[in-house]
């Protein structure tokens, strides 16, 4: 019996097709995703910042000494026209 080379090339190629298919753990895990949980006190910590802002901002605004950054506000509103988001009128 002729061998043909071909043959033994195919036969290789789907070997190596069955050895390297993803096991069925290895498709359940790509399909998961990562996730990132804060602690409590990092929640915390977060919001004590963001009311420290807050109450800087009023203060600013009760002094009059609040600066509008006229630049960055024409930026967002742009952007905002750009992308067909509705401003109140």
């Amino acid at each position: 019996m002729k061998i043909n080379p071909i043959n033994r090339l195919d036969a290789a190629y789907q070997a190596y097709q069955k050895n390297n298919q993803p096991k069925k753990e290895e498709v359940t895990n790509k399909l998961q995703s990562d996730k990132v949980e804060l602690s409590n006190e990092a929640k915390l910590q977060i919001q004590k910042e963001k009311d420290a802002k807050i109450e800087q901002l009023k203060s600013q605004i009760a002094n009059g000494t609040y600066k509008v950054d006229s630049e960055k506000l024409a930026d967002k509103l742009l952007s905002a026209w750009k992308t067909g988001a509705k401003v109140d009128e």
